[in-house]
């Protein structure tokens, strides 16, 4: 247990403490992120009648899509198992309530969508770090 824990905690290597960054990253943005999935998830009936249809694939599909993104896609990401990969979705449907829900609202109305498309955009970027089930699976 000390030979793990003070793996974690080495702070004189830069590139671990970017990991480090990225996982505390990767674990508070997903477990945010589901739980506004979650809700739509145990309210799919009620929610998928007046739900926005996007791209012409009705309302239903659209709902079924934001589920995805919104609470399947951060499992994955919490992990750190195909992080960007399943970031896009994320990416693409903070872009559309950003900028198409959105656009005409308040910023305090668009405030919680450009967080996670900041976010999302910057673990895009970045990687998963070392701390993920990415870094195993590419170091083995």
């Amino acid at each position: 247990m000390k030979k793990i824990l003070k793996f974690i905690l080495d702070f004189s290597d830069k590139n671990h403490l970017q990991s480090i960054g990225l996982l505390i990253l990767r674990i508070g943005a997903s477990l945010s992120l589901m739980t506004h999935g979650y809700g739509k998830l145990i309210r799919f009936e009620e929610r998928s009648a007046t739900f926005m249809s996007h791209l012409s694939l009705g309302s239903e599909v659209s709902l079924s899509l934001v589920i995805f993104a919104e609470f399947i896609c951060p499992i994955f990401i919490l992990l750190g198992l195909g992080t960007r990969i399943f970031s896009i979705p994320i990416i693409y449907t903070f872009i559309i309530i950003v900028f198409d829900i959105h656009i005409d609202d308040p910023f305090s109305k668009m405030e919680k969508g450009i967080l996670f498309l900041t976010i999302y955009s910057a673990i895009f970027l970045s990687g998963p770090g070392k701390f993920s089930i990415d870094s195993f699976l590419k170091k083995n």
